[in-house]
C-alpha cells in the first residue's frame, strides 16, 4: 500500500488553491441586499403614488359633495315654490302693490354738435 505524502508540514494551515467561497458569499450578499433595497424602493414609490391618488379622490369627493348640497337647495326651493318666484322676478314680474326700482347705468352723453363756421 502506498502512503501519500503530506502536502504541508504539520502545524501549518493548508493553503487554499481556489479562493472562490468567500467572494461568492460576498457577491451573493450584495445581490440580496440590492434586491431587498429595490423591493423597498418599489414599495415606497407605490405607497407614494397611492397616497397621491387618495388625496385626489378626496378632493373630488369634496367637490361632488358641494355640488350635491347645491342640488339639494335647488330641489328644496322647487318643492316649496320659492324657485317660481325667483324665476318670475328674473323675468321682470313683481307682486301686486310692490314698488320696483330699476337700476340701470346712466346713458352716455350725446356728442355736442360742433358749430358751423
Amino acid at each position: 500500500m502506498r502512503y501519500a505524502a503530506a502536502l504541508t508540514p504539520p502545524g501549518n494551515p493548508r493553503p487554499r488553491t481556489f479562493g472562490v467561497g468567500r467572494p461568492l458569499l460576498i457577491l451573493l450578499f450584495i445581490v440580496a441586499a440590492v434586491w431587498a433595497l429595490y423591493g423597498y424602493a418599489q414599495e415606497a414609490y407605490l405607497g407614494h403614488r397611492l397616497a397621491q391618488q387618495v388625496a385626489e379622490l378626496r378632493n373630488q369627493n369634496a367637490l361632488i359633495a358641494q355640488q350635491n348640497e347645491g342640488y339639494r337647495k335647488d330641489i328644496q326651493a322647487i318643492n316649496n315654490g320659492s324657485a317660481d318666484e325667483e324665476e318670475a322676478r328674473l323675468n321682470g314680474y313683481s307682486k301686486p302693490n310692490e314698488r320696483v326700482y330699476l337700476i340701470t347705468e346712466p346713458p352716455a352723453p350725446s356728442p355736442s354738435p360742433t358749430p358751423a363756421p
